[in-house]
């Protein structure tokens, strides 16, 4: 019979009145990696939260390395022999690789650091994974693959049973996240057990042994690796294609270009967008599209290289003067990085109309048909005295609407899908598709493929710093 890591047995929990977990009941394996859709968010957090540290619950019981460690009548906040790995790393920058590995842990227990030793055993293990890390390098020079990669060899040697993986498609590429595989099933074969939180079927169905579905804080199915198929999945899934043109059916002129742009990173990129069109620039590495958002912000230089608007040159020394030059932005979590939430949902809305319309007042009348005309796509949430309290949909719909009425002839978009739900995600594609109406050219930069050829017309690879590969996206309603 296969030893169990964790089992969450009949598990609520509520806080504040509000049900975040419903009745849960799922288990992890010794060496298994258990793959988890979170079809809506509500709760994901909390889920997490549990399985991280003893605390309070309703009703149920967690057992943990088949020890009952949390129940209803009893929690003692202790924490659970688990990591949790995602975006925001807890690395030490200004240590080295040797320093956060073997230091840095519970495990080590000597007064006086042997660096000589230190080094020897870091070499050791690098070499056993294949990496080309070295130990005595500052965690501030190493790529974000190479974080991951080191928290993930951190985890292991500090003792950790189980590692929660919170969407590593949201920083990873493709290429990086199958070389991350390949350390997981090493480490499957030492009895370590994972958590793989993905919001991608497809990207569970290449590494997990089991997976479940998470909706509105319940575990509603749990899929066995026989099962695995669209097919399985078609009645939880929202299907995110949308109806769009191909790229020859797209006549407009082309409107925005990058010509020869040279950075640390990028080896003399080039490409170009149409009114109304949609192009991903794919990069191999989280560096090279970094490269790109550094100069739509203004925080870096290129070597050489321009970016050019119907043919003129557009000032880079900062993103203002781009919005200047009708080219927007929108970041990876616009949520928290665009909003003012201590202003009305019209005010953020309309935030931009001044620029667009060229005026410093602009008229009650104006903003009064802009709150009837918006009123049908956003809802009651149109006459918010702030923004606290909203939903993520309105929030994401005002973050896009917003740039709507701003009317750039080009809009940036970073990682648009990171962090979304299934709900989300089928929201922020109708987005996108909007503004590709108003004919907006749309450049999307990302490092996963996973949901970008909903809305891509194009689609460019980057690796190396170099253009390698060219698609024409196919119609996805056919």
């Amino acid at each position: 019979m296969r030893e169990e890591i964790l089992r969450i047995d009949n598990v609520t929990q509520e806080i504040n009145g509000i049900t975040y977990l419903d009745n849960i009941n799922v288990n992890i394996f010794k060496g298994e990696i258990l793959g988890l859709i979170p079809l809506d968010n509500h709760g994901m957090n909390q889920l997490i939260g549990l399985i991280l540290q003893n605390v309070s619950i309703t009703f149920g019981r967690v057992y943990f390395d088949e020890q009952l460690v949390n129940y209803y009548e009893h929690s003692n906040m202790t924490n659970n022999r688990v990591a949790l790995l995602d975006k925001n790393t807890n690395l030490v920058q200004d240590l080295k690789v040797m320093d956060n590995i073997f230091v840095l842990n519970h495990n080590y227990n000597a007064f006086i650091v042997n660096k000589r030793e230190l080094r020897r055993k870091t070499d050791e293990l690098l070499k056993q994974l294949d990496l080309q890390i070295e130990a005595d390098q500052f965690v501030s020079e190493l790529t974000v693959y190479e974080k991951t990669v080191v928290e993930l060899i951190r985890a292991v040697i500090n003792g950790a049973q189980l590692i929660i993986l919170n969407e590593l498609s949201d920083f990873l590429s493709t290429e990086e996240l199958a070389h991350f595989h390949c350390l997981l099933r090493f480490y499957i074969r030492q009895g370590i057990s994972f958590l793989y939180i993905t919001n991608h079927h497809e990207e569970a169905f290449m590494i997990c042994n089991r997976l479940a579905l998470f909706d509105r804080g319940k575990i509603i199915r749990i899929i066995g690796e026989k099962d695995f198929s669209s097919r399985t999945l078609a009645p939880y899934i929202i299907s995110l294609d949308h109806h769009q043109a191909s790229y020859d059916q797209i006549k407009q002129p082309g409107v925005f270009k990058c010509q020869n742009l040279y950075t640390e990173n990028l080896k003399g990129i080039s490409f170009s967008a149409r009114k109304g069109q949609c192009i991903t620039i794919l990069g191999m590495n989280n560096s090279e599209i970094k490269d790109i958002e550094r100069i739509l912000l203004g925080r870096l230089k290129p070597i050489s290289g321009e970016f050019l608007l119907d043919g003129r040159e557009l000032d880079l020394s900062s993103q203002s003067g781009m919005l200047l030059d009708e080219v927007a932005y929108i970041p990876e979590n616009p949520v928290q990085e665009t909003l003012f939430y201590d202003a009305t949902y019209l005010e953020n809305l309309t935030f931009l109309i001044d620029r667009r319309l060229n005026k410093s007042i602009i008229s009650k009348k104006i903003i009064e048909n802009i709150r009837e005309e918006f009123r049908p796509l956003v809802g009651e949430a149109i006459d918010a005295k702030e923004l606290w309290g909203l939903d993520m949909t309105s929030l994401y719909n005002l973050a896009y609407l917003r740039i709507l009425i701003f009317r750039p002839k080009v809009v940036f978009i970073m990682q648009p899908f990171s962090q979304a739900d299934m709900y989300l995600r089928n929201r922020i594609t109708e987005l996108i598709h909007m503004l590709k109406q108003k004919e907006i050219a749309v450049v999307i930069l990302a490092v996963g493929s996973y949901d970008i050829l909903t809305v891509a017309d194009k689609l460019y690879t980057i690796k190396n710093g170099r253009l390698l590969t060219f698609n024409n996206c196919p119609p996805f309603s056919e």
